[in-house]
């Protein structure tokens, strides 16, 4: 089969990072895949280091790109794809435009929630041309039955995930990693990784080491200022630890590319997001045998299973997060059989279903 991968994002988060690692699994799976990407964007230079196929594109406007659809549609034709497969919204216009009345079917990953109704008769031509919906959560599939007109039999459910070496056993002794992480060897640790941002909840955390159940807790912070932003965020945060009068417990790195040693040295997992959709340092924390704390916004309660697969805290909530880490040892932790849908090998099954169905699919 050949699939298309597409996005316009000059950006490079979760969406680009999952679809530039979904393209890389199917090519692996036996399929013949193209990288569509605007050229000097990280997706473009992550994409170019990859045997794959890469194709450029100009970054489009979100709504009435005909021009793009045509030459994208033209392409599909030339290059007689099969799949064209998107993640970011502001390219189902294109794409809708593109894949009408031609073989090649549209696959839209969703990444984002959909909290409000999407429709208008622009919505309800656009998705109306998708062939198959992927939400990686329940509560995501059913945002798009209620807020959309794409129709339920073609919205299904399969989760993010993870390469294979996430879940094999700790290699290293915990003294070993707290040294690889400058942590000190007999402080509870709390991680909480991704990009330094005000909706991210690293202030939240900060806040919680200061409360007299925090006393005893250092936090890893391992992330970037998101880019492009005006203000630096690692810094105003540095300033609120040195405030606060915990900043001998606050411990800062860059992003790695290879986390798994971080969770690790952790005794614990803090996602503090004011709402995000689906949180992938949640899952990772979850296959590294880590508890996980996490607010009870977005995805976040489903990924834990509503307080079975890890405890629940409501957003910016700085006590509660300091009362939670004083009892951490007593959070349940998530089961084998919950972890077990987000490992690759799972997940690839149920794609290669969807993948199979859509060939056989009359058009």
């Amino acid at each position: 089969m050949k699939i298309c991968f597409l996005s316009s994002s000059s950006g490079w988060g979760g969406l680009e990072q999952n679809l530039l690692r979904y393209a890389r699994w199917m090519q692996e799976a036996g399929h013949e895949v193209e990288v569509n990407c605007v050229a000097g964007t990280a997706l473009a230079r992550e994409a170019a280091k990859l045997d794959q196929a890469l194709r450029f594109i100009p970054r489009q406007p979100r709504h009435y790109p005909w021009r793009a659809s045509f030459a994208l549609r033209q392409h599909l034709n030339r290059s007689q794809t099969d799949v064209l497969w998107i993640r970011d919204p502001r390219d189902l216009s294109m794409c809708s435009g593109a894949v009408r009345k031609i073989k090649t079917r549209l696959l839209f990953h969703q990444g984002m929630q959909i909290p409000f109704p999407k429709k208008k008769p622009w919505h309800a031509w656009r998705f109306g041309q998708i062939d198959a919906w992927v939400a990686p959560l329940e509560q995501l599939r059913k945002q798009a039955i209620q807020n959309t007109f794409i129709q339920a039999n073609r919205i299904i459910v399969i989760p993010l995930a993870l390469e294979t070496a996430w879940f094999e056993p700790q290699q290293q002794s915990k003294e070993s990693l707290r040294r690889q992480w400058n942590l000190p060897p007999d402080a509870h640790v709390v991680g909480l990784f991704g990009r330094l941002d005000p909706l991210k909840g690293q202030r939240t955390l900060l806040d919680a080491l200061a409360q007299p159940e925090g006393q005893n807790w250092n936090a890893l912070l391992i992330g970037e200022n998101t880019p492009n932003e005006k203000g630096d965020e690692r810094r105003a945060l540095q300033l609120h630890a040195d405030n606060l009068g915990i900043a001998d417990r606050v411990h800062w790195h860059s992003p790695a590319r290879d986390l798994r040693t971080a969770y690790d040295a952790c005794d614990a997992y803090a996602m503090c997001s004011v709402s995000e959709t689906i949180g992938m340092v949640t899952i990772e924390a979850m296959a590294r045998g880590l508890p996980v704390i996490g607010t009870r916004a977005g995805g976040t309660p489903e990924l834990l299973r509503n307080g079975e697969a890890g405890v629940l805290f409501s957003v910016n909530d700085s006590v509660a997060l300091a009362r939670e880490l004083n009892d951490h040892e007593n959070w349940p932790i998530a089961e084998p059989s919950h972890v077990e849908q987000f490992q690759k090998s799972a997940a690839l099954k149920k794609w290669s279903r969807l993948l199979d169905n859509l060939r056989s699919s009359p058009s």
